[in-house]
This record gives structure tokens, sequence and C-alpha cells, in this order.
């Protein structure tokens, strides 16, 4: 929750796109710094931790951390120079002491390697590490299998459904969408399913010729006459561009990350999706959502541990920080009436 999107937005894409890196050693990351005088050339340091079974696979998951710090420098005519990373690493917590299994400093630093790695200190693959590209994806480039099991474990985990393309939101075209419901009964069934807990009317779906090509069209119970997709209310078109995603994620195990999706839905089809998510009977693989939203109606269906808050300060940076920081906050209260009385931060100053 907050008064602005921009920073929480930022946050999101930054997430979606440490996922794909890891995925794609090669593919080169924009991120951008925030632009302030004190600011502009500071480095930028990300952290991610989990839970997955790259060292051993087959075993229970053991916990991780990633840690990256991208490096900023200006050049002497005042423009930027390429990225460099001065910071990497990769650690784990056998019975709960942190353990290094690889780090490495800023170019022209030792690079640390553990057993797990298979590699020596003075081993070729190491020196091919250039300095503005992830250590952990280059090696999984030429084969180390941790590097690459852990590389794996982000693409097929990490992010496995999002909404997030650019600075904008993204769902599947209509025509993608007809073509996945053409090509899956399952799918078909699952989808038309949600649209009918929606409480929207609705009694069946069905994907029908017409001129121009197929088209999504719907049956309501008191008309006599199906209704096209594009003649549905927003929150229906809407919901059905967006379950492909959930499905996604759902059916692939890994992590939702959903945007701003509180623009065109109802309060109710969002703590719908959340519970989705919440069900071992709909979730048995265990999937995660991460979603961004301005309806604060959903607070006193969340734990505190749930909730995270962005806020910018007179500056214009913004902070992000968990509701169970809140110095004094019970589990058993209600969230909605604390962020009203300003317990919780992130309300918008207006006036």
């Amino acid at each position: 929750m907050g008064p602005n999107g921009s920073g929480k937005s930022t946050l999101l894409r930054a997430l979606v796109d440490m996922g794909r890196a890891a995925s794609s050693p090669m593919e080169t990351v924009h991120v951008p710094p925030f632009l302030s005088d004190q600011t502009r050339w500071e480095p930028t340091a990300f952290s991610l931790e989990g839970e997955a079974d790259f060292l051993d696979p087959g075993e229970a998951p053991q916990r991780f951390r990633y840690e990256l710090t991208i490096e900023r420098q200006q050049r002497d005519d005042g423009t930027a120079a390429p990225l460099l990373v001065n910071h990497e690493a990769l650690v784990h917590f056998p019975r709960g002491r942190r353990r290094r299994l690889f780090e490495r400093g800023a170019l022209g630093t030792s690079v640390y390697v553990s057993r797990e790695f298979g590699l020596t200190a003075r081993d070729d693959r190491l020196k091919g590490i250039e300095p503005n590209r992830s250590a952990i994806a280059t090696l999984g480039l030429v084969n180390v299998p941790v590097a690459t099991r852990f590389a794996a474990f982000l693409r097929d985990s990490l992010v496995s459904a999002s909404n997030i393309a650019g600075n904008d939101t993204f769902t599947p075209d209509t025509s993608t969408v007809i073509n996945w419901l053409a090509a899956s009964a399952d799918a078909k069934r699952w989808v038309e399913a949600q649209i009918q807990r929606s409480d929207l009317g609705i009694e069946d779906m069905e994907i029908a010729d017409g001129f121009g090509g197929r088209h999504l069209r719907f049956n309501h119970s008191g008309l006599d006459a199906p209704v096209v997709l594009g003649y549905e209310s927003k929150g229906t078109r809407c919901l059905v561009h967006l379950l492909p995603l959930i499905k996604l994620a759902l059916d692939e195990s890994g992590l939702a990350i959903l945007d701003e999706v509180d623009g065109d839905l109802h309060v109710d089809m969002l703590w719908e999706i959340l519970h989705r998510f919440r069900s071992r009977e709909n979730n048995s693989r265990r999937a995660q959502l991460l979603v961004s939203s301005h309806h604060v109606g959903l607070l006193d269906d969340l734990e505190k541990e749930e909730v995270f808050i962005v806020e910018k300060d007179d500056s214009g940076a913004t902070r992000v920080y968990g509701a169970q920081d809140v110095q004094g906050l019970r589990r058993d209260v209600r969230l909605y009436p604390k962020y009203r009385a300003g317990v919780l931060g992130g309300l918008p100053k207006l006036g």
C-alpha cells in the first residue's frame, strides 16, 4: 500500500529482471538509479532469500541468500560508464549459521568458491567472469553444476508469471487467451469456474467463430443471447486476461508477480485471487503471490506478516517495510483501522 505507485513498480520490475537475468546469463538488465545528486552514482544492491534444493537435488530444500551489488561510475564528460558488479555472493544457512558458497568483490579482487562448486581458486572458468556480468550466471553457461541448477531454479521457480512489461502492466491479448483456452479443455473449464465463482451472473463460456476470427462469448442468466467479451464489463475482461497468468503460476509452482491488479476488479475478486494461493486444495504446489494494490479493503483479510508498505519521503525516495516491523502492532489487530489512523504509514498527503 502506498500513496504513489512508481517506487513500488520499480521494486517489482527489479525482481522480475533479476529472475530473467539469472535464467538468461548474457541478458543485460536495466537498473535505473534514483535520480538525485546524492544518489545518482551510488551502487544498487539486491538481496534475494528463499529455499531450494539446488545444492542437493531431491533433498529437503535449504535456505539460501543471493546478494548482488551493481556499481555505477561517471566518466570525465559526465556520462555513465557501463555498470560493474562490485559484490556478488551466494550463501546458505546449515543449522542456522551463515556459510558462503560463492563470493566475489570488485574487479581485481579474489573470488571465493566452496567445495560444492567443484572449482579451485585458480580454475580457468573463474578467469572468464567479466566485471559487468553475473558470476553465477557465467558459471552456469560453462556447466558448473551448482550454478546451472541455481540459474534453473530462478528461471523455473522465481518468476513463472508476471504482468510487468517495462514501465507498464501487461496481460495476454485476447487472441492469445482464446488460443490457450481452445488448446486446453482443462484450462477452459478452470477459467469458466473462476468467472462463475466471481458472481457475475455468467452461466458458461464458449469459443465461437465469427467475422474476423474466433471470439469468446458468455451466456448470462436472464439474457436470451450470449454476450461477446468485448461487451462485457471491464472487470470481466480484466479477469479473463489475468487468469492465464494466475494458472501458470499455480501449475508451475512458481511466483506470480502482479502489479496494480485492482484498477478494474472488485475487492471481492481480489480476495478470491488471494484465496487461490492460500488454499492447499487449489495451490498444492505451494506457488507464491506478490501483488501490489492500493485497495485498502484487503488489509483486514491479511496477516501483518503478509503486508508490506511502500511510501515516499519528501525527497521522493521510496522505502519498503513490513507491517510486522511496526513497533507494538499485535497479530490479532485489524489492520485497516490502524492504516487509516496512520499507524502503518503509507498514507497520501493531500492538501
